[in-house]
């Protein structure tokens, strides 16, 4: 009878406690939306203090490329490899948040490993919908737009600094069969409904632990981060990860019964401190998420002891093995394999003081047939204020040389401003315009290069300004003059004049905005730490008759803006918008084509090639030509097909369209073309990656411009995409 009363007087008691659960969890998620310390305060500071470290058996640590290599060869020699740096957090609240490194270091490498600083180990804040581990998103327990997918049960009250907190108990709801959740606890105040610590523990391919843990500030009555931690242990299955740029794997897919000493573990460790609220702030550059000023490198051995005894994080025996690094890292040449990884993104091997440039090696197209060169640039190795580039080239069909020679000298670091003077003499395809300031793309051919059928030849010389005007514009202008002589037959007649070559000076400004990416600037200039879009180009090039020989007045406008939308799947959808717009005299080497890919040949296997990115796979070479021209891509990416640990496809939807016009199509003598006034639409599907980055596409064109034989309006072609 007892123990049913007692029972009965309690179960208000209990049923309060469940059903105030969401009701907690709720507030809980409120005060992080809300970002108390930030609509309490009008400035604040704090530091903090990191470290980074991979430690254990090296044979735990494999994966693709140099970078199981050379960090295998390090953790042999030292079971260690190791980071560290001290952060200033700054907020004023008409600037906005940054960071400021004061100090970093990387022990073996002359200067830390900038893009490392890029990846994200571990989310700094929990007010985001996701919460990240290793560049990988998982939901957020603590957002009101991921609680649907947890349950919460409470665990028991409990006394924090004085303070009666809620323990929160998080994992997965049992149905729901969704990827990325976590489990784990939170604590939470019970008067406040502050996070006051946060813990995950997430067993699987990966064990991980993540710790957050905060201090209550009476003067802001908030809580605030005290520590953070990540602690990552090797398990039997691979999972990759980014590191120093490249991909890693931890962990064997299948060790054998007898193995031990396997472990391997990351460990990042962060604490914070001096919490400054409501005065003035040394906020620096404006417009950059980190900033990593030149006296942050090669701080005294003595800084970091400060920072080591106070906060305990090493042992003798690793400080031991951090102090051996440097000789490590010299003897198995990984700074060097660091520089060549970095570069080769982009197209260069550098060998001493010069890159050499690998897109000019070996290229094909129909008038050259085999193009064989060689081209490159100095680099900071030389001078980090002048650079000498260019390049040599030689077409086994046309029998001609062709080159550029390019000398440029930098005006400012900061703004990274450039003055560059060239001369060349090449070929370029007719009616393909170029945005001055598109990032420089790097594969191991051209995909249309090989189809184009017609050239012009042009002998250049000009001078052009580059700088990034703040971190996320970067602009160029420049100032040229070329001589255009044809390769095919084609006569310009404005005005019943006739030209077949022509002389054509040009001023050009172009700029490329991207307001949502997130930049960190460092003594060795800017880093994208997170790509956002939209981006945005434009340009404007003025013909001007008279200047240096010129023979034509004209005005030329182009636009671009490119949209990337990933998808809670691992699919994505992109869309890309170009415009264009010419008036005057302009010839039509200089006009506008829609990127054709098509080879003019009557049958379907004949015309089988290479799949551009961005081109028209059915619409054949001089087939249309604009001075007002706008086409549209919407391509739609669905998640890699996991056949096989070697085969993982991935099927593309595509969709093209085209508009365009032409006054005065009859000034242009010697090539036939039509245009685009009807609108010019295609479809296909890509099948991609399914050996050694080839895949397969299919298209068809519909609409306006349909052709009567069916077979005409097909293109089978091959893709290429590999990730460097």
């Amino acid at each position: 009878m007892r123990n049913s009363f007692l029972f009965f007087f309690f179960l208000p008691f209990i049923m309060m406690a469940q059903e105030s659960t969401p009701f907690i969890i709720q507030k809980a998620a409120e005060r992080l939306s809300q970002n108390e310390l930030l609509n309490q305060v009008n400035s604040f500071s704090y530091e903090s203090y990191e470290n980074f470290k991979i430690t254990g058996d090296p044979e735990a640590l494999t994966g693709p490329g140099y970078k199981k290599t050379e960090l295998r060869k390090t953790l042999k020699k030292t079971q260690v490899l190791f980071s560290e740096r001290t952060i200033l957090h700054v907020y004023d609240s008409i600037k906005g948040y940054k960071e400021v490194v004061t100090a970093a270091q990387m022990p073996g490498f002359e200067k830390p490993v900038y893009p490392v600083y890029t990846i994200i180990f571990q989310s700094q804040f929990l007010n985001q919908k996701d919460y990240i581990i290793l560049d990988q998103r998982f939901k957020n327990p603590l957002h009101s737009s991921r609680t649907q997918f947890y349950d919460y049960q409470i665990e028991k009250d409990s006394v924090i600094e004085n303070r009666t907190v809620y323990k929160v108990n998080f994992k997965p709801q049992p149905l729901a069969e969704i990827p990325n959740l976590l489990e784990g606890t939170v604590y939470i105040d019970a008067v406040n409904y502050d996070v006051v610590l946060f813990e995950i523990d997430t067993p699987g391919e990966l064990n991980i632990e993540t710790l957050h843990s905060f201090t209550y500030n009476t003067k802001a009555g908030v809580w605030v981060p005290l520590k953070r931690s990540l602690y990552v242990k090797k398990q039997k299955t691979k999972k990759e990860l980014e590191l120093f740029g490249g991909r890693l794997e931890v962990g064997n897919e299948s060790p054998s019964e007898n193995q031990t000493g396997q472990d391997l573990y990351m460990i990042l460790e962060v604490d914070y401190f001096n919490y400054e609220l409501n005065i003035p702030v040394d906020f620096g550059k404006k417009g950059i998420l980190t900033e990593i000023p030149d006296e942050a490198i090669g701080r005294p051995e003595s800084y970091w002891d400060e920072y080591r005894d106070s906060k305990e994080a090493y042992t003798t025996t690793q400080l031991a093995q951090f102090t051996n690094l440097d000789s490590v890292v010299t003897a198995t040449k990984i700074n060097r394999k660091l520089e060549t990884l970095d570069k080769f993104k982009v197209g260069y091997y550098p060998v001493g003081f010069f890159d050499i440039d690998l897109k000019y090696l070996v290229k094909y197209n129909d008038y050259e047939a085999f193009r064989l060169g060689v081209g490159g640039q100095t680099n900071e190795k030389l001078s980090e204020k002048w650079r000498l580039s260019g390049y040599v080239a030689y077409g086994t069909k046309d029998d001609r040389f062709k080159y550029k020679i390019s000398a440029g000298f930098r005006i400012d670091e900061e703004k990274n401003t450039w003055l560059n003077l060239y001369k060349s003499e090449d070929i370029a395809e007719i009616g393909a315009e170029k945005f001055l300031t598109d990032a420089r793309v790097y594969s191991l051919f051209e995909p249309r290069l090989i189809n184009i059928p017609t050239f012009f030849k042009y002998n250049s010389v000009g001078a052009s300004l580059q700088q990034r005007l703040f971190p996320s514009l970067i602009s160029e202008i420049s100032l040229s003059r070329k001589r255009i002589t044809q390769t095919t037959f084609y006569e310009f007649r404005p005005r019943d004049n006739s030209f077949t070559n022509y002389t054509l000076s040009e001023v050009v400004i172009g700029a490329r905005y991207s307001p949502v990416s997130t930049f960190m600037l460092t003594p060795s200039g800017y880093q994208e730490i997170t790509r956002g879009y939209p981006i945005l180009s434009a340009q404007y090039t003025q013909g001007i008759k008279g200047l240096y020989g010129s023979n034509f007045n004209y005005g030329k406008l182009s636009a671009k803006a490119v949209y990337f939308q990933p998808w809670k799947d691992n699919s994505f959808t992109e869309l890309q918008v170009e415009g264009h717009y010419g008036r005057g005299d302009i010839p039509l080497t200089h006009l506008y084509h829609a990127y054709p890919n098509s080879p003019t040949k009557d049958e379907l296997l004949q015309r089988f090639s290479v799949a551009g990115r961005r081109s028209f796979e059915t619409m054949y070479f001089n087939e249309f030509f604009s001075d007002r021209l706008i086409t549209a891509q919407v391509k739609h990416r669905f998640p890699a097909l996991n056949i096989a640990s070697f085969l993982k496809p991935e099927v593309a939807f595509i969709t093209r369209a085209a508009l365009g016009s032409m006054n005065n199509t009859e000034e242009h003598i010697g090539i036939g073309f039509d245009t685009l006034e009807h609108g010019y639409f295609e479809s296909g599907v890509e099948l991609n990656k399914l050996l050694f980055g080839f895949g397969l596409s299919f298209s068809y064109r519909y609409g306006a411009y349909h052709l009567p034989d069916i077979e005409d309006n097909l293109a089978l072609k091959f893709t290429f995409y590999l990730e460097l």
